[in-house]
């Protein structure tokens, strides 16, 4: 059995309205599916919110060009946690572009916070911010290893496996 691909990441936020009007306006996405669960349906999935007498908003922003982030609102919410990278979990989502700099120095001009210049790691550049309730983007230009990944990265993958990642199937 195979997957077909990668779906979706999901980020919880304190309003909905102010999420999709930010991603929409500093990265083009639209809202194309909202689901309202009452606070009897999260109380039945309590294993998976570990929450009673909540109620969860929840949507699907599609990026331009087919990425989905799938944002979650709890009502009444709680208050918001520090991410912490040294453990197991998630730490940010990443957004492909290009031309590093302009997409800075434009978001800068909307006052998004950066927690420093565009970096580089070999031939790649890249730059984290965070959205309004502080979870971490990933802006990064893969130059052109963004058409080896998309054009070549199954075969890599598969010819890697064989090779060089044999140990790890």
């Amino acid at each position: 059995m195979k997957i077909r691909s990668f779906s979706h990441v999901g980020l919880t936020v304190s309003n909905f309205e102010v999420a999709v009007k930010w991603y929409h306006d500093m990265f083009g996405f639209r809202l194309i599916d909202e689901q309202v669960l009452d606070a009897e349906q999260v109380n039945n999935l309590y294993a998976l919110y570990r929450l009673h007498n909540t109620k969860v908003r929840l949507g699907f922003l599609r990026a331009p060009k087919g990425g989905v982030v799938e944002i979650f609102e709890f009502t009444p919410s709680k208050s918001p946690q520090d991410v912490c990278w040294n453990k197991p979990g998630p730490t940010h989502i990443t957004l492909d572009v290009k031309n590093i700099e302009k997409w800075y120095q434009h978001l800068k001009s909307k006052d998004v916070h950066f927690f420093s210049k565009p970096q580089r790691t070999g031939k790649v550049e890249w730059v984290f911010l965070k959205d309004p309730d502080g979870n971490l983007i990933e802006l990064i230009d893969l130059k052109a290893n963004y058409q080896i990944i998309r054009l070549l990265g199954g075969v890599a993958g598969k010819a890697m496996a064989k090779g060089k990642f044999r140990k790890y199937y």
